[in-house]
Order: structure tokens, then C-alpha cells, then sequence
């Protein structure tokens, strides 16, 4: 009876590492994917200590733990000591919710903010898109030959599909009051994705959401004018 216990929690113990090495690969935030990764290098620790009686794997267990440990210090330091004006917490709270502050800071470091007076084109209809771009405040009209198809406001996404694609712009974007946005550099962003997998993530989930909200809004107002 004493042999089969110690052979359930054996197997239990052991198998626990790897089912919170999984867990960790999950995880879409940095910080809780080091932290069940701690959890499965203390497990393994324990594993490898009690019933394998390997010393040395023991040791580089911990010093996994350690590695993790000293990344989670490093991370909160950092984010700690960064700050963010208000229109950068806004875009941070409703575009890349997901990101540790220093990614989103790496999002800002290629971008600027702009303004815009009413009649300017945020995007031309016919021309690639350069800037991917976040209405902070004002309204946009979105034309298509000419003739008014919807509206952006603050909140919104602009020109997500000619910066995905690499095409002409479909609709062009006019304000129609004043307009602060946040335009995004398309190369640098694209730099970015690749070098980032969170970040490539964050970015195709926001886009995905703008686009969704887009095709609701066309489908109210198409309804509207039914008679």
C-alpha cells in the first residue's frame, strides 16, 4: 500500500511539471507565463530531488527558477518606472489592452501624434496607406467615390486593411472636425510584429475587433435606409 502511494504522488508530482509547462505556453501575457513556468521548475526541483536523487538536474531546475524570477524583477522595474500621458492610456486601455507596458511603449516610440482640421485626409482612397491609425478625439467621414459610407470617431481604427495587405485604400477618411490621432509607421510596425509574437497579437486582435465594428455599423445604417 505504502509502494502504490508513493507511486501515485510520483507520478503525480512528476507529471505536474510538464502539465504547468504546458499551462505557461498558454498564457498570452508575459508575466503569468514566467510565473507558471516558476511553478513548474520548483515542481521539477522537488521531482528530481526526492524521488530521482539527481543533483544536477535539481540544480539547473533552479536555476530556471532563478532566471524566471530575476526576468519578473526586471520587467516590473521597468514597468515601473514608465509613464504614460493620458491620450497614450487611452490607446494602451482600448487598443493593446495585453501588452506589458514596455511593448506598448515600443508602439509609441513609432508613432506620433497628429492633428488634423476639418476637410484633411486622414487616407486617400486609391493610395497605400503609409500609417496605421488611432482617432484619439474628433470624427472622420469615410467616402467611397466620392459618396459618404459611414463615420469614425474617437475610439476607432483607420486604414487596418491597406496596412495589412499592402493595397489602395478602398475608402478615403476625411475630418470632418478637428481630429487627433495616433498614426503608426507601417514598416517599422511590421518590424515590430515579426520581432514581437505578443505584440503581432495584440495588434491582429484590435485590428480584427475594429473591423467587426465596422461591418456592424455598415449593417445598422444599411438597414436604416431599407424601407
Amino acid at each position: 500500500m505504502q509502494l502504490e502511494a508513493n507511486f501515485v504522488s510520483q507520478f503525480m508530482v512528476g507529471n505536474l511539471t510538464y502539465v504547468l509547462l504546458i499551462i505557461s505556453m498558454l498564457m498570452t501575457r508575459m508575466f503569468w507565463l514566467r510565473i507558471f513556468a516558476i511553478g513548474a521548475g520548483l515542481v521539477g526541483a522537488i521531482y528530481t530531488w526526492f524521488w530521482l536523487n539527481d543533483p544536477i538536474s535539481t540544480t539547473w531546475e533552479l536555476i530556471f527558477v532563478a532566471v524566471n524570477i530575476v526576468q519578473i524583477s526586471l520587467a516590473s522595474y521597468r514597468n515601473a518606472v514608465m509613464t504614460f500621458s493620458p491620450d497614450e492610456r487611452i490607446f494602451y486601455r482600448l487598443m493593446v489592452p495585453s501588452l506589458e507596458p514596455q511593448q506598448v511603449r515600443r508602439l509609441l516610440r513609432i508613432a506620433e501624434w497628429r492633428h488634423a482640421e476639418p476637410g484633411a485626409y486622414l487616407i486617400e482612397q486609391g493610395a497605400v496607406a503609409s500609417h496605421l491609425i488611432f482617432i484619439r478625439s474628433g470624427q472622420a467621414n469615410i467616402l467611397h467615390e466620392g459618396v459618404k459610407v459611414g463615420t469614425c470617431g474617437a475610439g476607432s481604427l483607420l486604414a487596418e486593411i491597406s496596412i495589412a495587405n499592402d493595397e489602395p485604400a478602398t475608402a478615403s477618411a476625411v475630418a470632418i472636425e478637428p481630429v487627433q490621432y495616433l498614426a503608426i509607421e507601417k514598416t517599422a510596425l511590421r518590424k515590430i510584429r515579426k520581432s514581437d509574437s505578443l505584440i503581432a497579437l495584440a495588434i491582429e486582435n484590435c485590428t480584427r475587433e475594429s473591423l467587426r465594428n465596422k461591418l456592424v455599423q455598415m449593417n445598422v445604417a444599411a438597414a436604416k435606409t431599407q424601407p
